[in-house]
């Protein structure tokens, strides 16, 4: 008997070894989805995070530039509903059969928009900006590890704020120390100031805690999204590996965008560029892996956290970036203090430009 119990929790610490992102995933599929006695919505692609929902008032938590919204109602309609989307894009319109509405924004939240729209069963709604589904140049930046320099980030913010050009900001992670959710909500109310939305996935930091916080406050561990005809995948490496099921969905996200430009983020690199010091995956033959998917997917370019730094490199031909410079302790002697990038994106041409632009 005793070995019987002894070899079912062999069991279950080995499963848990090679799948230990397996809740987050499945956390992933629930995404989007609230019900009311009035109503029903769903988020397609789980872009958003529902943060509230009466059959009212909906409040989102974006992380797509791009949402769409389907309502079912449970009573004869139409009906009112009042949508409040932090984190949305500016300028951004919500569009019903055709007909738009630029809403207002919301008080405290320069990336967030609020709506009032009649809705009846079976609505769709677009949220987005204008030109969102052109295939044009466009700029974002790249921000990782900011950690316990949330004090300072402000710094961060303020001077992405002077971009005119800056369409979005993407994270491979570390944004907190542990990922409690008190540390998750105090971030958030940090990018209050931010002028444009942000989008992440998780690093290992956030592993410090259940992934409920994150799945309730940010939404989506793993997230995929298409913005004027480049293609983003933003990858789950928390623990320093990807979940089998993920390697599945980006298979099928690598596959449609074989004849476009693909943005690849992740927080742990592969590869360590400083081989001895061990900031990669777990595994070399599953880094191998993946830079062989990344390779044969055509992916323009991979950005990468983790590593409290900067480096430029190549990896199995695809151009790599580290910058984890969001104000968690640098690297020692070697110059880079806090930076985010600032990245030149062509849906045509791929990368046409990474600079570092430094805050310190």
């Amino acid at each position: 008997m005793i070995k019987r119990i002894l070899a079912v929790w062999m069991l279950v610490f080995f499963a848990w070894c090679i799948m230990p992102a397996d809740e987050r995933v499945a956390l992933d599929h629930e995404v989007g989805r609230a019900e009311s006695a009035a109503m029903s919505i769903e988020v397609e692609q789980g872009h958003a995070a529902v943060r509230a929902f009466d059959g009212e008032l909906l409040e989102l938590w974006a992380q797509s530039p791009v949402l769409r919204v389907r309502v079912e109602l449970r009573e004869p309609g139409p009906r009112t509903l009042r949508l409040h989307v932090f984190n949305c894009m500016r300028d951004a319109v919500l569009v019903q059969a055709g007909e738009s509405s630029a809403g207002e924004e919301l008080p405290g939240h320069r990336a967030g928009r609020a709506f009032e729209v009649a809705v009846s069963d079976g609505a769709l709604l677009e949220l987005g900006v204008v030109g969102a589904q052109r295939e044009e140049a466009f700029t974002f930046a790249v921000l990782s590890d900011v950690q316990s320099g949330v004090d300072r980030v402000s710094d961060v913010f303020a001077r992405m704020n002077q971009d005119p050009e800056l369409s979005f900001v993407v994270s491979t992670g570390d944004l907190v120390d542990t990922g409690a959710r008190e540390e998750l909500v105090r971030f958030q109310r940090e990018l209050a100031i931010l002028e444009v939305p942000l989008f992440s996935t998780v690093g290992n930091h956030e592993m410090g805690a259940p992934p409920q916080p994150w799945h309730e406050v940010f939404g989506p561990f793993n997230v995929h999204f298409v913005f004027k005809g480049t293609t983003f995948s933003l990858l789950d490496s928390g623990n320093a590996t990807i979940d089998p099921h993920v390697y599945d969905r980006l298979d099928a996200w690598l596959a449609g965008a074989q004849q476009a430009a693909h943005v690849v983020l992740t927080h742990v690199p592969p590869l360590d560029p400083i081989g001895l010091r061990g900031g990669a995956f777990r595994s070399r033959k599953e880094a191998a892996k993946l830079m062989q998917k990344l390779a044969d997917g055509r992916v323009d370019a991979l950005f990468l956290g983790h590593i409290h730094s900067y480096y430029a490199f190549s990896a199995a031909g695809v151009p790599s970036y580290i910058s984890g410079g969001g104000g968690a302790i640098p690297e020692r002697l070697d110059g880079i203090e806090r930076h985010y990038l600032r990245v030149r994106m062509s849906p045509t041409q791929g990368i046409e430009d990474v600079a570092v632009v430094r805050v310190d």
